[in-house]
This record gives structure tokens, C-alpha cells and sequence, in this order.
């Protein structure tokens, strides 16, 4: 059989996620983490998820940095391999992530397997998750806690910072994917199956592809 590709298992996983998801969501391709790297797929709800692809093409050399990366964000994760990975997947992967195959089928259509759950994972850092935001996003939400006299005209680092040391891991996560939920600037395009869906430039990165779970 032909290998399993990246855009295969990334149809795969859409079909599971935005359609088979329960309440709403946005579902974005090519998620930057700050300035560390980017997540195949990020679901944004009341939680941060993670889906990151492996496909027959793809190793797992990089799989124990992007851990690191994307624990500090994401409060759950799911890894989601083809075959040929599982072996080496189940010996390597953390404690809390989520474990998902992609396999061909004999009639060369693709079955998507949860194997093992995602559960929280607790290493979330808040100046990691506060970088998530836009500059206007974050002087918005110090406004928003009477605090921004005098950060106004201040560079983004130090409202991020300012933001952080302000407010609680849980309170922040909410500030933040609440943010994220409302950036503005969408437009509707075409989903890779044909589906309808939405898609953001995302100010750095015209690669952010996103949807609205329904």
C-alpha cells in the first residue's frame, strides 16, 4: 500500500475533531507556540488541545522537543501516528498525552483509532500561554483588570509579563483562549473534503488554516 501522508492523516484527523467533536470549537492548522515551533492542530475551546501528525513520511526525532514546546501550552495533547510509529510512539511518549493511529484500510480509505486518551497535562507555564496573544489582545485584557496605567505604550514583553504575574494559571488560560476565540479577520474558505470552513492569516503566519467546530 501507499504510504500514509501528512494531508491524509490531517483529513483524518479533521473528520474526527470538527465533525465528531462535541460543543464548539476552532480548529486551526499550523498553530504557532510563540517563537518555539507550531502544532499540526490546535482545537481552541474552553482548553487548549494539541493534535500533533506523524505520518509514514515523517520520524519521531523531533517528537521529545515538541513535547517540551507544547506542554507549556497545551493542556492536552494527542499524538497521532500511522503504524509503522506505534512501537517506538508508546516507548517515547509522556505521561498525560493522548495516543491516536491513522491506518489504511484494504479498501484504501483511511480509519482514524483513539488508543489512549489525553488527561491534563500540568506543566503549563502562564508567560508561555500569555505569548499566545497578540499585543492589542493582552492591553485589552489589562484593561479589561485595571491594569494597564502606565503599560500602555509599552513593549509586548512587559504586558505579557505584566499579565502573567497578575493573574492565576486558571484564570489565564480563560483570558487567553477567550482571545483567541474573538481575533477578528476570518474569511470564509473551502475545507481540504469539500466541507465548508473558516480561515485566518493569523497576523505572522498566512499558513494558519481554522475552522469552526459545529
Amino acid at each position: 500500500m501507499a504510504p500514509v501522508t501528512e494531508l491524509e492523516i490531517r483529513s483524518a484527523v479533521h473528520e474526527a475533531v470538527v465533525r465528531g467533536g462535541d460543543g464548539d470549537g476552532l480548529v486551526i492548522d499550523e498553530f504557532v507556540v510563540g517563537e518555539r515551533g507550531r502544532i499540526d492542530i490546535a482545537v481552541i475551546g474552553d482548553h487548549l488541545v494539541g493534535y500533533e501528525l506523524k505520518s509514514d513520511l515523517d520520524t519521531l526525532s523531533r517528537l521529545p522537543r515538541q513535547m517540551d514546546v507544547f506542554g507549556d501550552v497545551f493542556h492536552y495533547c494527542t499524538l497521532v501516528v500511522t503504524p509503522r510509529h506505534l512501537a517506538k510512539a508508546r516507548q517515547i511518549l509522556r505521561r498525560g498525552w493522548g495516543l491516536a493511529v491513522v491506518d489504511r484500510t484494504t479498501d484504501d480509505t483511511l480509519a482514524y483509532r483513539q488508543l489512549r486518551q489525553p488527561r491534563e497535562i500540568m506543566t503549563v507555564r502562564k508567560l508561555a500561554l500569555v505569548e499566545l496573544l497578540w499585543r492589542d489582545e493582552t492591553l485589552r485584557a489589562l484593561d479589561t483588570l485595571g491594569l494597564a496605567d502606565g503599560y500602555r505604550t509599552k513593549a509586548k514583553h512587559i504586558l505579557w509579563e505584566r499579565l502573567a504575574t497578575a493573574v492565576e494559571l486558571d484564570q489565564l488560560r480563560k483570558i487567553v483562549t477567550a482571545a483567541l476565540m474573538a481575533r477578528q479577520g476570518w474569511r470564509d474558505v473551502r475545507a481540504p473534503h469539500g466541507r465548508d470552513a473558516r480561515s485566518q492569516p493569523a497576523g505572522d503566519s498566512s499558513r494558519f488554516l481554522a475552522r469552526r467546530r459545529r
